[in-house]
């Protein structure tokens, strides 16, 4: 039996766009930290660069943020309806799976809460790796599946560049992070607006 294709998902600014917590968070700690310059974080590797930022005393870590997070996910976010709906039909007929630089433990938490914890085969946090790279190349390894079989979908150029480092289908969408100028830097085979797109995209790529 041929093995299911794979789509794998990035969680923050996909699934859930917490692009406005995290700067209330960030802004709190560091008077100096704007829009842009979250966005500037997410050009690369997020985890690489934000430790070189704290490890060089150029940014404070916000007090408690995974506390602030659990508490965000379970009062504050929900997965839209044409997303939720659309990752139960994808689960039907693909390999789903989520890559993120976020916890996770928190995220299989948020993931059960919205009733869709069937939909995904995996999820990898950064207790996995740092590396998007490592942990992407570790699914195709896992589930068997070429490269050209699966879509790593995500909001930041980051992610992107570490998604053609593993030769993978790459579809960015504009609601998270990064808007559509950054996300063509990177040059994805599709860039959405809208999660009523997702699927027509995912037909056309695969």
């Amino acid at each position: 039996m041929e093995n299911k294709k794979l789509i794998i998902f990035d969680f923050d600014g996909v699934l859930v766009n917490t692009a406005d917590f995290w700067f209330q968070i960030h802004k709190e700690a560091n008077a100096d930290f704007t829009y842009e310059k979250m966005s500037i974080l997410n050009y690369g590797n997020f985890l690489h660069t934000y430790d070189n930022l704290l490890s060089t005393n150029k940014h404070v870590q916000p007090k408690d943020p995974e506390v602030k997070y659990i508490e965000a996910l379970n009062t504050v976010f929900s997965i839209e309806d044409i997303l939720h709906d659309a990752i139960l039909k994808l689960a039907n007929d693909y390999t789903l799976c989520i890559c993120s630089s976020a916890s996770a433990k928190i995220i299989s938490g948020f993931i059960a809460k919205e009733n869709l914890q069937g939909c995904f085969a995996d999820i990898l946090g950064y207790e996995a790796h740092s590396s998007k790279v490592v942990k992407i190349n570790s699914l195709l390894e896992k589930y068997k599946v070429e490269n050209k079989d699966t879509i790593f979908i995500t909001d930041t150029l980051g992610d992107i560049l570490e998604g053609k480092e593993c030769g993978v289908n790459l579809l960015g969408v504009t609601w998270g992070i990064h808007k559509r100028e950054i996300l063509e830097r990177g040059s994805p085979a599709f860039i959405i607006d809208s999660p009523v797109d997702l699927l027509p995209a995912i037909e056309k790529m695969l």
